[in-house]
């Protein structure tokens, strides 16, 4: 089954291909999804271990998050640590899966360490750009948040390191960001939608005591829908490719 088109397709389209790569791709990444639910549970524990009493003053919650900044900090380093190689790793399996590759969960983590330091530079210095664009005026802001963001496909799939892959997905979305935008826009009002409803229910449903199970449940509901905008990058990433390469001005030409 062929996933990807082989000219520029429409916004449809490409909504339909990733929903159709992420319901393929789906049973190739229980192993990864795993690991990043355990990390996600963690994760809402740790949150909901250090949220203060509502009712304590506000040095109370500085006190807490002092004496616990050294736990703070080292999950924060293990979860991007693990997060970063499972991202790769996700990325991974999708292009194998795409052309037709045979691989197996070994040899994606394995990958994923390898574009780790890769990885680690460029969201390093991703952020530093994104926030330096939202201090000067938020357009600019704006703008590199959606140009900047396919830098870990084009490491995992095309080996570049971070500086230049930052660069590269610039220029990738350059000239097509508005249309990049509403792609990704669409499935996230979706999402927030879905989020929202789901929170605003568990919230009135659930009493006091067990916020702590329904932010768990969000966290994980979040690790099995993450893969469809992994998805949706990768469909997109090679949509804009053609269209760089001048595949859409030849089918233009062609119709």
């Amino acid at each position: 089954m062929r996933l990807l088109a082989t000219e520029p397709a429409s916004i449809a389209k490409i909504l339909d291909a990733s929903i159709k790569l992420y319901s393929a791709c789906f049973s190739r990444l229980w192993g990864i999804l795993s690991i990043l639910a355990v990390l996600y549970i963690a994760m809402g524990l740790l949150t909901a271990t250090l949220q203060p009493d509502p009712a304590a003053p506000q040095t109370a919650a500085l006190e807490l998050l002092s004496e616990n900044l050294l736990l703070i900090l080292a999950f924060v380093i293990v979860f991007s640590l693990v997060s970063f190689v499972l991202y790769a790793a996700l990325i991974y399996r999708l292009d194998n899966l795409t052309n037709e590759r045979e691989d197996s969960f070994s040899e994606a983590i394995t990958a994923g360490f390898r574009a780790f330091p890769s990885m680690f530079l460029a969201a390093f210095l991703y952020m530093v750009v994104i926030i330096v664009g939202y201090i000067l005026l938020l357009i600019p802001g704006l703008i590199l948040t959606l140009s900047l963001m396919f830098y870990l496909y084009f490491i995992v799939i095309d080996g570049l390191g971070g500086y230049r892959a930052l660069r590269a997905s610039h220029s990738l979305v350059w000239g097509h960001w508005w249309r990049t935008a509403t792609i990704f826009t669409v499935p996230m009002i979706i999402w927030m939608a879905v989020m929202f409803a789901l929170g605003f229910l568990m919230a009135f449903l659930a009493p006091a005591d067990n916020q702590v199970l329904m932010q768990i449940l969000m966290n994980l509901l979040s690790v099995f829908f993450m893969p469809y905008f992994f998805a949706l990058g990768y469909v997109q990433f090679h949509d804009l490719k053609l269209r760089k390469s001048g595949s859409d001005l030849a089918s233009r030409l062609g119709r």
